[in-house]
């Protein structure tokens, strides 16, 4: 039977949560216009109309809260879903979205699990005892259930190899890709936009950047996104030519994508950061560790490395201290997703997947 019905489940919508939850929606709207298949998201833990409508979660993809095998049944069952028609596809780990996926693959749905970078070795790191004991009691079991694993990245996927020998598919993150616009250069932006967590080496970057660029004409470091702890640690840091703005969404947030020339994340520890491609769609030059995952930013020179220490971000700062913005360099970053991480190309990798393993014995 035909592939009719994709269900996503995901923890949360917050704002926290918007790579992972995004990234599941990805594609699905590409899916259904081409191929009629239609895509749902079902979330454990809704929270409140108002904190959905904030974050603008459509709709149309919009399920029931659901905090219990029980509730799902029943939800499964309102929905008469057909279980040879039908694909589960989980997102994240440490939570809800795992033992639904099981739950349902016992009921005879095929399942697709997505670690979303959850259980890669900096991350696992974390907090280690509690999640040792819980991985290899429960969640090792559990995901060894699944059909497929969906790495987002190659690395991503040798590290799942050595706790897995499911099988593991790479399919990299994608974005929309808009025109490209051209940029003034009158004022260089550099810009973070992550959460102000300390995996995403937000402090090093900001002391790199008073070492190194402070009160340098013509260039700006934007500092966006919630904060989970960093803010205080670099508040010293936030003068001069450092602005830290918050959180960004909708148009405000594409508005400072058109305007900016640079993307810093040098994070500890990633699975795929899609915030990476999404500034290179807009023309941004990426600036990156090579605990983002993403290798091909280096093997096609299309950025720069740095690792999340001062030394390593004073290197680069220093090398482009003087350096104008390439044009150039910005149009082959904003091709190569065009080419590579757009919605189309990405969805059709995904339709492949998907079915082949409802197609699967």
């Amino acid at each position: 039977m035909a592939l009719k019905n994709i269900v996503h489940i995901v923890n949360n919508v917050d704002k926290v949560n918007f790579g992972v939850w995004n990234a599941a929606i990805f594609g699905s709207q590409y899916l259904q216009n081409k191929y009629a298949i239609s895509s749902f998201l079902w979330i454990c833990t809704v929270g409140n109309e108002e904190s959905i409508n904030k974050i603008n979660v459509p709709s149309k993809f919009l399920g029931q809260e659901m905090k219990s095998s029980e509730a799902l049944v029943v939800l499964i069952k309102q929905s008469s879903f057909d279980i040879d028609s039908t694909l589960i596809v989980t997102h994240g780990c440490w939570g809800m979205p795992t033992k639904l996926g099981l739950h349902l693959k016992r009921l005879g749905f095929k399942w697709i699990y997505s670690p979303h970078g959850m259980l890669e070795p900096w991350s696992l790191k974390q907090k280690w005892l509690k999640k040792w004991i819980y991985f290899n009691l429960f969640e090792r079991k559990w995901l060894g259930k699944a059909d497929c694993i969906r790495a987002v990245s190659r690395r991503e996927a040798g590290n799942l190899k050595k706790l897995f020998s499911s099988a593991i598919n790479v399919i990299e993150n994608g974005v929309e890709v808009a025109p490209l616009e051209d940029k003034s250069t009158d004022e260089e932006l550099y810009l973070f936009m992550a959460r102000l967590h300390q995996k995403k080496g937000i402090l090093p970057l900001a002391q790199a950047w008073d070492k190194m660029m402070q009160g340098v004409h013509g260039k700006k470091l934007i500092i966006a996104g919630p904060d989970e702890g960093e803010l205080i640690k670099i508040r010293p840091y936030l003068k001069g030519n450092v602005e830290y703005i918050g959180p960004v969404y909708g148009d405000e947030k594409i508005n400072l994508l058109k305007r900016a020339h640079y993307y810093i994340l040098p994070s500890y520890s990633e699975g795929f950061p899609t915030s990476v491609v999404e500034a290179m769609s807009y023309g941004l030059i990426p600036i990156i560790s090579e605990g983002c995952n993403f290798e091909t930013v280096f093997n096609e020179n299309l950025g720069y490395k740095v690792e999340p220490s001062l030394d390593s971000i004073k290197s680069v700062l220093k090398e482009l201290k003087d350096k104008k913005f390439d044009k150039g360099l910005s149009f082959r970053n904003w091709q190569f997703v065009s080419n590579c991480n757009s919605e189309a190309s990405i969805a059709e990798k995904l339709f492949k997947l998907y079915v082949d393993i409802v197609g699967s014995k």
